[in-house]
């Protein structure tokens, strides 16, 4: 699976790059939403930082969804209260609260992209 990580914190992007390598995936970070907007890399799933200076994780995540083949999303934030969090994402949209393991990451992506898969065929028929 070829993943994109778009994350402002260098370290998080370096650490969550060479976990999702390790498990065998090709890995593309961006440290904005204007710089993966702004590349031309076909992704199947995005890692997407909730905050971030300029356009956040979940405006990319909207511009994302209005195009003719939605990209799926992972939305990763590190606000543990719910209240600070002030987003609610579509259900088919995970959420995942950092710190998280691998194993919490993996299906947060699996359900984005079977999600994703499962909205390609209805409109398919």
């Amino acid at each position: 699976m070829t993943l994109a990580i778009v994350d402002d914190d260098e370290g998080v992007r370096q650490a969550l790059a060479r976990l999702l390598h390790s498990l065998g995936h090709n890995v593309h970070v961006f440290g904005s939403a204007e710089e993966f907007e702004a590349g031309t890399v076909a992704v199947d799933c995005l890692i997407l930082d909730v905050r971030m200076p300029g356009l956040s994780g979940p405006e990319l995540r909207e511009r994302l969804r209005s195009r003719s083949t939605p990209t799926p999303v992972v939305l990763v934030t590190g606000d543990t209260d719910p209240k600070a969090r002030d987003i609610q994402p579509p259900v088919d949209t995970p959420l995942v609260t950092k710190p998280f393991d691998e194993v919490t990451l993996m299906a947060a992506i699996h359900h984005a992209t079977s999600s994703a898969n499962a909205l390609r065929e209805r409109h398919a028929h």
